[in-house]
C-alpha cells in the first residue's frame, strides 16, 4: 500500500515539476531580425494581376549575422496584398513557412510592405519550430527598375522545441498517473 502511494506521489510530482518547468518557456523566444537584400519579378503578372516576385537577402538574428533569406511570393498590385513562402537559413539552422504581405503606405503612396510570417518548421536549433512574426520592408530603390533593394526589420515569436518536449513529458506523466489511478 505504501509503495503504491509513493509511486503515485512520485508520478504526480514528476508531472507537476515537468509542467511547471515547461509552461513559462513555451511562451517562446523572441527573435529580432534585420536584413537587406533585393526583390525582383520572376515573370509577368497572371490574368488576375498577381506578379511573381523573389526576394533574397542577408540577415542578422538578435544581432548575429550570417542568416540568408529566400522568398518566392506573389503580389497583386491592384489589391495591394500578396502571399508566398520564406526560408531563413544559417549553418544548419533554419526557419521556414508561409507569409502574407500588404502595402506599407507613405504620403505619396506605397513605400514598402508589411509582412506577417507563419513559421511551420525549422532545422537545427529550430527543429520542428512553429510560431509567427511580423516585419516592415522599406523599398530603397525604384520598383520599376529591378532588382529593387530593400531593408527589413522585424520580430519572430518561436516556441523553444526543448520546452515543448518537456511539456510533452509532463503531460505524458500526468496521463500515466491517471491511467494507474483508474486501475
Amino acid at each position: 500500500m505504501y509503495c503504491k502511494r509513493k509511486t503515485r506521489f512520485t508520478a504526480w510530482l514528476s508531472a507537476l515539476l515537468a509542467a511547471c518547468l515547461a509552461v513559462p518557456a513555451v511562451a517562446g523566444t523572441i527573435v529580432n531580425f534585420e536584413g537587406r537584400g533585393t526583390v525582383q519579378p520572376t515573370g509577368a503578372p497572371d490574368e488576375f494581376g498577381n506578379l511573381p516576385l523573389f526576394a533574397t537577402g542577408e540577415y542578422a538574428f538578435d544581432g548575429i549575422p550570417g542568416w540568408t533569406l529566400t522568398s518566392p511570393f506573389s503580389f497583386n498590385l491592384g489589391a495591394g496584398i500578396g502571399s508566398g513562402e520564406f526560408a531563413f537559413a544559417s549553418n544548419g539552422d533554419s526557419l521556414f513557412g508561409a507569409l502574407s504581405t500588404s502595402w506599407l503606405l507613405g504620403e505619396a503612396g506605397p513605400i514598402g510592405f508589411n509582412l506577417l510570417y507563419t513559421i511551420s518548421g525549422g532545422t537545427g536549433m529550430y527543429l520542428g519550430a512553429r510560431g509567427s512574426g511580423a516585419s516592415t520592408v522599406l523599398l530603397l530603390g525604384d520598383p520599376n527598375d529591378p532588382p529593387t533593394p530593400y531593408l527589413e526589420t522585424g520580430r519572430m515569436h518561436v516556441p523553444e522545441p526543448g520546452s515543448l518536449a518537456l511539456l510533452g513529458l509532463g503531460l505524458a506523466a500526468v496521463g500515466l498517473s491517471r491511467r494507474r489511478r483508474a486501475r
